[in-house]
């Protein structure tokens, strides 16, 4: 089997995107999508975003179930926003998700992160077959994710296809 590696790549807006392993053709039944996306980070928000991205960029690398990650971000004026999409296969994201580096990280920006000045956005679902592109992830979490607004929560997360509220990442 073929190690996984992260390769940078330069997207047509400007931004640029980390992506691990190679991009499936074809997604397990159970294949499922964790989305991030924070918006308006100051230059000391992204310092410590770097910092811990890179942490949790070498725990996704033992991560059992993953198949497939990006990592996007850009600065424009001073401003800073960074996505996060990666594609599980079952639900072992959650184990994931909640421990060793990525649960500290969880932890650490709840404090950092929401704050007066950004937008947050995380959604988690069925990859129903197919991968987003970087601009679908932005457009399908302003539609569908969890949002917060300032730090404080503005909507709940309604998963594309299911038409309610649901519980997400």
């Amino acid at each position: 089997m073929k190690q996984k590696k992260w390769t940078p790549k330069k997207e047509l807006d400007g931004s640029n995107t980390l992506i691990f392993g190679d991009k499936p053709e074809m997604l397990p039944e159970q294949a499922y999508i964790s989305l991030t996306r924070g918006e308006g980070l100051n230059l000391i928000q992204l310092f410590i975003n770097q910092v811990m991205t890179l942490l949790v960029m070498n725990q996704m690398k033992k991560a059992p179930g993953l198949i497939y990650a990006e990592l996007n971000g850009e600065l424009k004026e001073w401003k800073g926003n960074g996505q996060t999409m990666t594609i599980w296969d079952g639900k072992q994201m959650p184990k994931f998700r909640n421990h060793n580096t990525h649960g500290f990280a969880m932890k650490f920006f709840t404090w950092i992160i929401h704050r007066k000045n950004t937008k947050n956005y995380y959604l988690t679902y069925s990859a129903k077959e197919t991968i987003p592109s970087v601009a679908e992830v932005k457009d399908i979490l302003k539609q569908y994710g969890k949002f917060y607004d300032g730090g404080v929560l503005a909507r709940k997360a309604a998963p594309p296809g299911t038409g309610e509220d649901k519980k997400s990442s």
